[in-house]
């Protein structure tokens, strides 16, 4: 789960002045590569709310779940993690180069470095690069086939019960899913980018990146990191920022533990239209009221401009 600490942010875009993405990162790269939020459906009633405009997204599978899940226009992946924007590059390639589901899931989960060479020839551009590339190849084959952690075992096996991790989510396992992702990676909808969002030029030029794609923004999914340190009051800054791009619908998602932690996850949501005109302090107090009525519970939760918070 994606846990970063923002520096405070100004609600306002203008071109990057230097790059910081480099200088920064988590303490262990790649570790929040596997997809530990394994219940994502508990989220389709805030899904089915989107307007269908961009999904921003950090992390990794969490971003490509999201994106079918809300037929999204496209599918923008950011982190601060070099290896999740990997992932995203390497698994956009895959989604291009593949013809079906059948066979994603064969480049993704068995096809040699000489298959993904020769499928690359197919592609152009980043694509056909990243496919390529044997760097890309072992990358995967160590980071996802081979994970140390479960979440990409689990996510690699077909769920059948609704209990089952990535029931009624799982891309890898359904053509409505898969084929929207695919349309997606084909039309060059899918960007990804390296963005520490504790430095302020980087998220100003995400901004203007966003602005410039012409495209409504649907959904800005940042995981738990509202639960960071100073989380829920970053939090505020962050929806303040982008609600200078977003449409009234535009829905700012994030994750809370449920109890006990670090087993189940709940979602909950507040739309553009809800935050407008109220102050950090409001926004603020809103996460915090609903990050700790999730972690009073065992009930997995999607919560949406939920007004135990918003009428307070």
């Amino acid at each position: 789960m994606l846990a970063v600490t923002f520096a405070l942010l100004r609600a306002n875009c203008s071109p990057q002045a230097n790059g910081h993405a480099a200088e920064a990162g988590p303490s262990s790269p790649g570790i929040y590569l596997p997809p530990n939020e394994q219940h994502p459906a508990v989220a389709l009633p805030i899904y089915r709310k989107s307007n269908h405009g961009v999904y921003v997204s950090v992390g990794t599978e969490r971003s490509f779940i999201g994106a079918a899940l809300t037929r999204a226009k496209a599918l923008y992946v950011i982190d601060y993690d070099l290896l999740a924007v990997r992932f995203a590059k390497v698994n956009r390639a895959l989604l291009a180069a593949s013809t079906n589901r059948a066979d994603y899931a064969n480049l993704r989960l068995t096809a040699s470095q000489d298959v993904w060479q020769q499928r690359s020839q197919h592609l152009t551009g980043e694509d056909r690069e990243t496919l390529a590339s044997p760097d890309s190849w072992a990358f995967w084959d160590k980071q996802v086939r081979n994970s140390w952690d479960t979440g990409f075992g689990h996510f690699h096996t077909a769920p059948q019960h609704p209990n089952d991790p990535f029931f009624a989510s799982n891309y890898l396992f359904d053509d409505r899913l898969y084929r929207h992702l695919r349309w997606l990676a084909k039309s060059a909808r899918i960007w990804a980018r390296l963005v520490d969002l504790r430095h302020e030029d980087e998220v100003r030029a995400l901004c203007d990146d966003l602005k410039s794609k012409g495209l409504p923004l649907g959904v800005v999914d940042t995981s738990d990191v509202p639960n960071a340190t100073s989380g829920a009051s970053v939090a505020a800054h962050y929806v303040r920022l982008f609600s200078q791009y977003a449409r009234d619908n535009t829905l700012f998602l994030s994750t809370a533990a449920a109890h006990p932690p670090d087993m189940n996850w709940s979602y909950y949501a507040f739309s553009r239209g809800k935050v407008w005109g109220h102050d950090d302090d409001t926004i603020q107090r809103w996460y915090e009221i609903e990050m700790k009525k999730i972690g009073a519970t065992r009930d997995l939760l999607a919560l949406m401009d939920d007004p135990d918070a918003t009428h307070h």
